[in-house]
């Protein structure tokens, strides 16, 4: 079955995508290299990455293409290969995601740009320049549009353009960071109301990825956070929940870096993002094979539990 149908007809939690952005430095991605001009350069390494994905059990695959927007292209020179890089990008993906697995077209920021009043772009640049790399996604055979990021502005126009473009499902997510005043966007929005806008912009998944998730009574940021934020966001939408947040905050140990969240750590905190209604679950930053092995155990306990349940 597809995934809208594999998210209306069934009560299955889903493992999200393996952060191939982060996790390719396994595989040689240097940290200088744009991140598609290297998978098309290296492409049996993007696809070992996938497959190995797969085989720890992800259920969605991403096309990895965050930095493959007109915008961020331009920064290093490649504006002219936008097409190409989506395109072969999801055409790779596509030859090794297996029926039942679900390959994402990733959609970002227009980073270093920004949508008027605070930048120089206007809407209809934006909305070009989105529909450049979406329907680049489309052509090469993406299941759903992900659509994540800072912005929310421009993330609206985004969905705009998949909307316009194609009937496939939309997961968005948006990027939180905790303060004084709790969890808020970038831009400066909470949990509620950034995900309303999502809902009323036609999204059909809501969720939230990366950022610096905490939970409330502690002063650091930790992916524990994560189960808070899900409550906040379900008051601000009646939409299917994911969750996607980083392996911990990033140190800097020994001229590397290290993220402290270790894969059973990270797992026991699963059941609780499930209890808060999340129907993906995965990790950002620093999560590598043996997290999502982890979750995926604790993944597959929750379905088989629900099954028998299921009259």
């Amino acid at each position: 079955m597809d995934f809208s149908q594999r998210l209306m007809t069934t009560q299955d939690i889903l493992l999200h995508y393996f952060p191939l952005h982060s996790a390719l430095a396994d595989w040689g991605k240097d940290l200088e290299s744009h991140l598609s001009e290297w998978i098309i350069n290296h492409p049996e390494a993007y696809q070992e990455a996938i497959v190995r994905s797969i085989e720890a059990g992800c259920d969605l695959v991403s096309t990895s293409t965050q930095a493959a927007s007109p915008w961020r292209a331009a920064v290093f020179g490649l504006r002219n290969r936008v097409h190409e890089f989506n395109y072969h990008s999801a055409r790779l993906a596509r030859e090794v995601v297996p029926e039942g697995r679900y390959l994402a077209g990733f959609v970002s920021d227009t980073n270093p740009d920004f949508l008027e009043p605070l930048g120089n772009l206007t809407s209809r640049e934006v909305y070009d320049g989105y529909k450049e790399q979406i329907s680049a996604l489309l052509e090469g055979g993406v299941d759903l549009i992900m659509i994540v990021g800072n912005h929310l502005e421009e993330k609206l126009i985004a969905i705009e353009v998949a909307r316009d473009l194609s009937d496939k499902p939309v997961v968005a997510q948006n990027v939180f960071y905790q303060g004084a005043t709790g969890f808020r966007t970038m831009m400066g929005l909470d949990p509620v109301e950034a995900s309303a806008r999502l809902e009323d912009s036609g999204a059909d998944v809501v969720g939230a990825s990366c950022g610096l998730m905490k939970r409330e009574e502690d002063l650091y940021p930790y992916y524990e956070g994560a189960t808070a934020l899900l409550r906040q966001m379900r008051r601000g939408t009646e939409k299917i929940l994911s969750i996607q947040p980083n392996a911990g905050m990033a140190r800097l140990v020994n001229d590397q870096t290290v993220y402290p969240a270790t894969p059973q750590a990270m797992a026991r905190e699963v059941p609780s993002w499930i209890e808060a209604d999340a129907r993906i679950v995965g990790g950002c930053c620093g999560t590598g094979l043996e997290h999502y092995r982890a979750i995926k155990a604790i993944v597959d306990d929750e379905n088989e539990r629900r099954r028998i349940q299921t009259p």
